[in-house]
């Protein structure tokens, strides 16, 4: 903002500080839910997956 005006200064900082705040509040909330879904999602994949338990053996091939 350009210009000496102080009142329409502060108002225009003030109207900024409200619209950043509901961005902020609109982004939290958005945030919130996919990370719940993609846990739960996350928490039924690794229970599809089969896994097996195995050991194994280092064979030197230069004997």
């Amino acid at each position: 903002i350009k210009g000496d005006d102080k009142d329409a200064i502060e108002k225009k900082t003030e109207e900024l500080m409200q619209a950043s705040g509901a961005l902020a509040q609109a982004a939290a909330a958005q945030a919130e839910t996919p990370a719940g879904e993609q846990a739960a999602k996350d928490a039924k994949a690794d229970a599809d997956d089969d896994v097996v338990d195995a050991e194994f053996e280092e064979v030197d091939d230069k004997k």
